[in-house]
């Protein structure tokens, strides 16, 4: 047998440990950042970024990131809707402790609880957020703490692209660079609509033959309002559809259609008289190339407002290609906001942290309604609930590299206050991700909501087992995560369950059974319904 030589076992015994001690005391000893950017990419999934999926999509500022950060390959969100998944994270506890369970459904201040901004806002740092969703409007809850909370929006939508928001936010960086800052920025373009700004127009609209707009693009789900001077007698809008897809068949669908006057005032009627089909359930509105809507006016002229919103109708599989067309858009602008922070020498000062707030699917399930899914909130499979997770520390050798063990979206405070070198709440539920020595928690649950998911549902996960629980059907789903990242096989019909998921089932009722019996009457303000429903979370 070989002999150890003496000086190898000094070295492994005596001078290594304490060559990483000495490792670890200089990093604990660097001072923290000055400043701390999070960004949100509202709806990204991890496998449509190239630094997670390789030729996905073409996301060069983000790669770059990616090099000089931690980067976390099994990160998950805890629910698949906007606003209790950000929640989550400026709480660093789940949705149902918070009490919120849906976008509309305001969270409420709880004393002792600061929100991630407030413990910033503590330590005197000027606090911002840019958001581009109205689902995050600071009347929903999560501008406390913050200094200045920008969530106004144009007449037309409730969304902004990425442009506009690095339009706003960039002013208030100039202003404030010079003092230590936490600035919290939401970006939104992968959500739905699929429309990034170059879209090209794709309707016309005429009125007794007079062309009143060229410049229409159904696909970015604005509201187009068109004011008339009605004749007695007939009057004829044309809307003419300019879309690649369905050429013989409909081609796009309103679910906004009003008139002013409406169509039952008196001596007024309103005929569908070709290109049209009416969904009388719910007022949807499909057309074809050519749509001709007819106005009949009894009495003298008087003016007249036709009001639309609508989108193309998309073959599920041209989805994806919109969908990454807008993870491309958002990395130009991310990279021009990462040049923004390097003009006003802050990239060496700067922590970054960037996380998508869930996945989206993208025509891999069925929907509710029978057809291909496309969006978020209804499930919980890995491609609604897998999101991509950066961290960027300047100065610290230990936050680079490729981390694979599970990571969630309650992780980013904890994390945050170990960067900062802030004394971390007690409450925080998430775990300090730059700490190796800390386990993974042992089962992540993850839910989805009524009134807006079409069933309350119910996830347990622990690697490589994923499973899922809709108590309204009785139904168990299994998953490989592993062997079947996609999901596409429930193996629990072949294989039944085995004793480590019986344990997992078990505890999956039980989390399920009391949080039902706790969540009571889950109510959206009556004030957000028509914002909800021209972001696509209402009757889609």
């Amino acid at each position: 047998m070989k002999r150890k030589n003496p000086r190898t076992e000094l070295w492994r015994r005596l001078v290594l440990p304490i060559g990483l001690c000495l490792l670890g005391a200089f990093c604990r000893g660097q001072k923290p950042p000055r400043n701390v950017v999070l960004i949100t990419l509202d709806t990204q999934r991890a496998d449509y970024l190239n630094c997670y999926a390789p030729g996905s999509a073409r996301t060069p500022n983000l790669d770059r990131l990616a090099e000089r950060s931690l980067l976390f390959k099994d990160c998950t969100t805890l629910i698949p809707i906007t606003l209790p998944s950000h929640a989550s994270v400026f709480f660093s506890e789940p949705p149902h402790t918070i009490k919120n369970f849906v976008n509309g459904q305001p969270v409420r201040p709880r004393s002792r609880r600061p929100l991630l901004a407030e413990i910033f806002k503590k330590r005197d740092f000027a606090t911002a957020a840019f958001v581009s969703l109205g689902v995050l409007g600071k009347r929903f809850g999560l501008a406390g703490g913050f200094d200045v909370y920008d969530d106004a929006f144009p007449r037309d939508r409730w969304y902004l692209h990425a442009e506009e928001v690095n339009r706003r936010a960039f002013p208030w960086l100039e202003e404030n660079h010079d003092r230590p800052f936490f600035l919290w920025l939401h970006y939104s373009d992968p959500h739905d609509p699929y429309a990034p700004p170059d879209m090209p127009p794709d309707m016309k609209v005429s009125f007794n033959g007079r062309l009143l707009d060229d410049t229409a693009c159904l696909s970015k789900y604005l509201t187009h309002v068109f004011d008339v001077d009605l004749k007695t007698g007939r009057n004829r809008f044309l809307l003419e559809i300019q879309s690649p897809h369905y050429p013989n068949n409909f081609q796009a669908r309103l679910d906004l259609l009003e008139f002013d006057p409406s169509a039952d005032a008196p001596g007024l009627k309103i005929d569908f008289p070709s290109g049209w089909f009416i969904r009388r359930a719910d007022n949807i509105y499909f057309l074809k190339p050519q749509a001709v809507l007819d106005v009949v006016n009894t009495g003298p002229p008087r003016p007249f407002r036709l009001t639309l919103r609508g989108k193309l109708i998309l073959p599920p599989d041209a989805v994806p290609s919109y969908y990454r067309r807008e993870v491309e858009y958002m990395d130009e602008h991310l990279g021009r906001l990462f040049g923004k922070l390097e003009e006003l020498g802050r990239s060496k000062d700067t922590a970054l942290v960037v996380f998508g707030d869930h996945g989206e699917g993208l025509g891999e399930f069925l929907s509710p309604y029978g057809d291909r899914h496309i969006g978020h909130i209804h499930y919980l499979y890995e491609q609604y609930m897998k999101v991509p997770l950066l961290i960027h520390v300047p100065g610290r050798p230990s936050a680079r590299g490729v981390r694979s063990e599970p990571a969630s979206l309650l992780d980013i405070a904890p994390t945050l206050a170990d960067i900062m070198r802030f004394r971390r709440p007690s409450f925080h539920q998430g775990r300090n991700l730059m700490d190796r020595g800390q386990a993974s928690p042992d089962v992540l649950f993850q839910a989805t909501y009524k009134p807006e998911a079409a069933w309350d549902k119910f996830a347990a996960r622990r690697p490589p087992w994923h499973l899922i629980f809709t108590p309204e059907k009785g139904l168990f789903e299994l998953f490989h995560v592993t062997d079947d990242p996609a999901e596409q096989k429930n193996v629990l019909e072949r294989e039944g369950l085995r004793n480590e998921t019986l344990e997992l089932r078990r505890r999956l009722e039980e989390f399920a059974r009391d949080v039902l019996r706790s969540k009571g009457d889950v109510r959206q303000e009556k004030s957000a319904e028509e914002m909800l429903k021209s972001l696509g979370y209402i009757g889609k």
